[in-house]
């Protein structure tokens, strides 16, 4: 399993991502699809970036695996605030804009992209698990 520890600053979000990217490449998902987990991807790690750590620096950890020859397994991992967005309601996507909460739009956007999320709390960190099935090719 492919493991790389960054700083979590802004200044790594590309290297992170390309990271990554590269495993889903292995699996063979379309130029379309490594766009989208990409972007989930992205909204994670931004997260983290912005909000885990509120009064010093931390690290984010990422891991990456391909299973049973068809399933890209990430893991977003930090020891930052504790937080499970999974626990975030679904956004009102119906409402007029100017109506709406703010907020929230990030992890449908994950939901929505990703086949199954899942998260857990262990030894003081925050481990959020991505997962994508590969059904072409």
């Amino acid at each position: 399993m492919p493991k790389l520890t960054y700083t979590a600053t802004l200044e790594n979000l590309e290297p992170m991502l390309d990271f990554l990217e590269q495993g889903a490449k292995e699996l063979g998902f379309d130029a379309r699809e490594l766009n989208r987990i990409r972007l989930a991807s992205e909204e994670v790690l931004v997260n983290v970036i912005n909000y885990a750590y509120p009064d010093k620096n931390g690290s984010v950890e990422i891991i990456y695996d391909i299973q049973d020859g068809n399933r890209l397994v990430v893991e977003i991992i930090d020891s930052g605030v504790p937080f499970n967005p999974l626990l975030m309601p679904e956004p009102d996507i119906e409402s007029p804009v100017e109506n709406r909460k703010i907020g929230g739009l990030g992890i449908y956007l994950v939901r929505s992209i990703m086949d199954e999320l899942s998260y857990r709390r262990e030894a003081g960190r925050n481990i959020l698990t991505l997962i994508k099935y590969q059904t072409t090719g």
